[in-house]
């Protein structure tokens, strides 16, 4: 009988379908991963090298050695002692320059990429040259970089080339594979060559690393989770019929809407119909990157769709991905769109995942499962975070990378573009030039409030004609709802004195609204009115908001003040005070006559504005800006940045002017020029940035020249330390499930020893987004030391129903609210 190689036994422990194969043969995923591969390549012009990468990839398996520990692991379920004793990552690598290199540059371009691709495939994306060199602290080869992987010794001696040409792949196909290869890369190295600085040259580079590394990622792990499950894990979708579909029923939606009889809500309408017809027709523009500044009210979440469609229809795009700051937005944006486009299997939202996303770069041989269950953004439109969307480009590991092809051919919208942490402004710029340029990718920067991001030192390439919208300023002057007080004290106010102050406001004027920065505030806030409100001659119901309370907690308790607004009419004796996070200013349809804002930049404060007359239901709404005594903002540098920015701006100028274009076009450029000093590079402790570390690495390649290094790459891509060092966020954060209505069941249903991993488990692990808190690692310490969690063997976190509230949610001792949310 012919020896067959293979690539991976089924595990007993898992659903099987009758008569499903129990083994998979090494040709069958290798043809299949390069397969899948190549057709994700063909956006970038890159077929060829991608199938290269995935016909090498697993080339090690094709060995004795390999064969005999895959029966064993197979014998021993469970048992990982033996699990990184057979290398079976490094061949691939190891045959592409045994076979071509040293011939020419053009070569060793295809050699250096597709090798540092096949090497990393397990563990995230390795080092070129590291942060410090080639060598480690201890004076060791780092195992994390490209050199040590090439220069394994005796790598090939094992492995059985000559079945690898006979079943899999001839020799003569390998080198033309490679020649074409060598073709595509040299095309791209020419048009790469344009760019003006060797930092953008070799950051670009680093996005063709990654792109050609995230296809490797996402087909190796889809082959070998639909044969394990033995499903299919995929939908091809007809996207050209869909968005015809949906444009068609936001058409309709948008048509529907009925006419305000009020003159000045009637004047609003209009000027929201304008600026949505002005984006329907700038959708014909080529692909590129755009501006869609609307004032808060303005309907952009509409109108930036409506946009999206036309466009996917005109140039053809493959999916629409809305980028939002925080989840709350997403709970009403993607339910809006639901309810429009009324197929909800083509809508997913990604945001809080009830299984943590990490690698420890564990074998297939050895994963589990439930990771390969991630969402891999492969339906046509998403709704995901700022802290998704930036992971999936720049953390390490690999299972947040996996998605980054996914934004080939896409339309991109990024919802309130001015919270973008500052620290990642310049890779952020870079990165979606790279999209624009050779992923043909359609971005959309939407706000009421542009940041300047075209006039940086690594600037986002907008064009000309950048404005989806026409008549700015017009449109400005006229959605001009409020009238902005400075209330600021020296030396700021107590809680106290606020809470009297909004008591005070809620009977002489009517619902108030207050918007804090620290989830501390809000709560004590809270407390202090709930106390206060006892005493009034007038009912006053008190409710909080924080991110600190599930999206399905969230929901509910929106829900219940839109319900409470939208009956004052009836009910004008009534009032409500409502204290939140930031989490409530940006996108989120609530309208309150009177909104507190504590101080902070003025773009938090015009988006606080847009939830105060936002529909015009007044002559005029209040918005009255406070300062807290002894506010602590360390642990949120950009909120303090701007909050310093804007208190000095309001010695200067008129409170009320602060929402004019003029006004924050030069708070921005103050904001901008206060952080330009290494701020946007993605600062490090050591005084590098990341943006050097993915880019020339210039610390790395002075260490290996100060040490005689040898080395082997003409790149110098610090990946792995980058990866690792990237967080949105500055601490890191998971996920927890808690005891909030149906989450209660869901906890007893993920505590079952009898929980399966098929379509129910899936579905399970959707519905328990809606119950998920994500907290910081120091508060899980908190709640951990206190016997409040639980980590089950499914892998969910689970809190104690004690220790989620009613009123506030997660409870536990101080916690601050992070700016963007997962």
């Amino acid at each position: 009988m012919a020896r067959v190689y293979l690539a991976h036994m089924k595990k007993d422990d898992l659903n099987r379908k009758n008569g499903a194969p129990q083994a998979q043969s090494l040709s069958e995923h290798l043809r299949h991963v390069a397969g899948l591969m190549s057709a994700s390549a063909e956006a970038a012009g890159l077929s060829s090298t991608a199938y290269l990468i995935g016909i090498l990839h697993d080339l090690g398996k094709c060995s004795e050695a390999f064969a005999e520990y895959l029966s064993w692991s197979h014998a021993h379920p469970g048992d990982y002692s033996r699990k990184g004793t057979v290398d079976h990552s490094s061949a691939g690598g190891k045959l592409l320059m045994a076979r071509y290199g040293g011939k020419s540059d053009d070569q060793q371009l295809v050699i250096e990429l597709a090798a540092l691709a096949i090497f990393s495939h397990h563990t995230g994306l390795l080092n070129y040259i590291g942060e410090h060199g080639l060598m480690n602290a201890s004076g060791r080869e780092d195992a994390y970089t490209f050199s040590h992987r090439m220069d394994k010794a005796d790598i090939l001696t094992g492995v059985d080339l000559g079945y690898f040409f006979e079943n899999i792949i001839s020799e003569e196909e390998l080198d033309n594979l490679f020649a074409k290869a060598v073709h595509e890369l040299s095309a791209l190295d020419e048009q790469i060559q344009k760019q003006k600085s060797d930092e953008i040259y070799f950051f670009y580079w680093g996005m063709v690393i990654k792109l050609l590394f995230s296809m490797l990622v996402d087909a190796d792990r889809l082959d070998s989770a639909e044969f394990e499950l033995g499903d299919r894990l995929t939908c091809a979708w007809e996207t050209e019929p869909l968005w015809e579909e949906f444009s068609a029923k936001l058409e309709k939606k948008i048509a529907g809407f009925p006419t305000p009889r009020e003159e000045k809500a009637k004047s609003i309408a209009q000027l929201r119909q304008k600026m949505s017809d002005d984006c329907l027709h700038a959708a014909e523009q080529t692909p590129g990157i755009y501006r869609l500044t609307v004032p808060t009210g303005g309907g952009k979440t509409l109108a930036g769709m409506r946009f999206a469609l036309t466009h996917a229809k005109r140039w053809h795009k493959k999916r629409i991905i809305v980028v939002i700051p925080y989840t709350s937005i997403i709970d009403q944006n993607a339910k809006e769109i639901r309810e429009i486009f009324d197929r909800d299997e083509a809508v997913l939202e990604h945001h809080s995942n009830v299984i943590s996303e990490e690698d420890d770069g564990e074998d297939t041989e050895g994963m589990d499962w439930r990771r390969i269950l991630t969402e891999r953004w492969d339906v046509p439109v998403i709704f995901t975070t700022q802290v998704q969307f930036l992971n999936t480009i720049f953390a390490g590991g690999n299972s947040s990378i996996r998605r980054l092809h996914a934004l080939q051919d896409s339309i991109l919208i990024f919802d309130e573009i001015q919270t973008m942490p500052v620290k990642c402004t310049y890779m952020f710029n870079l990165a979606i030039n790279f999209l624009k340029d050779f992923c043909r990718t359609t971005t959309v920067l939407c706000t009421a409030t542009q940041p300047p991001l075209e006039h940086l030192d690594f600037p986002i390439d907008a064009g000309k004609c950048a404005e989806l919208t026409t008549d700015i300023s017009e449109v400005f002057e006229a959605f001009r709802r409020v009238r902005i007080e400075n209330c600021c004290r020296d030396g700021g106010s107590s809680v106290e004195d606020i809470a009297a102050a909004i008591c005070r406001s809620a009977e002489e004027e009517g619902d108030v609204l207050c918007i804090v920065n620290l989830t501390k505030q809000a709560r004590e806030l809270y407390q202090a009115v709930s106390e206060l409100v006892q005493d009034a001659d007038i009912e006053i119901r008190v409710v909080h908001l924080s991110t600190k309370m599930c999206p399905a907690h969230r929901k509910k308790v929106l829900a219940e003040v839109r319900e409470e607004l939208r009956c004052r009419k009836e009910h004008p004796e009534r009032r409500l005070i409502c204290i939140s996070t930031q989490l409530v200013e940006a996108g989120v349809d609530v309208s309150f006559p009177v909104v507190y804002r504590a101080l902070a930049g003025f773009s938090s404060i015009a988006q606080a504005a847009g939830r105060c007359n936002r529909h015009g239901e007044l002559a005029q709404g209040t918005v009255r800006i406070f300062a807290f005594t002894d506010e602590n903002l360390s642990r949120l540098e950009d909120i303090q940045a701007g909050q310093k920015i804007a208190r000095a701006l309001l010695f200067e100028k008129e409170a009320d002017g602060i929402l004019s274009p003029q006004a924050m076009e030069e708070y921005f450029r103050k904001f901008y020029k206060e952080q330009i000093e290494g701020r946007m590079g993605y600062p490090l402790h050591d005084g590098n940035t990341l943006l050097d570390l993915l880019s020339v690495n210039d610390a790395g390649v002075r260490v290996c020249k100060e040490r005689g290094d040898t080395v082997h790459t003409g790149f110098a891509h610090a990946f792995h330390d980058a990866g690792w060092a990237f967080e949105v966020i500055d601490s890191h954060a998971e996920a927890v499930l808690v005891p909030y209505a149906a989450g209660k069941e869901l906890i007893t249903a993920f505590e079952s020893k009898d929980v399966g991993w098929g379509q129910d488990y899936r579905k399970r692990l959707k519905s328990a987004q809606q119950y998920m808190v994500n907290l910081f690692s120091y508060e899980i310490k908190i709640l951990d030391r206190l016997g409040a969690i639980s980590r089950m063997e499914s892998g969910v976190i689970a809190l104690r129903e004690e220790y989620y509230s009613e009123a506030f949610g997660v409870q536990f001792e101080e916690q601050q609210n992070a700016y963007c949310m997962i």
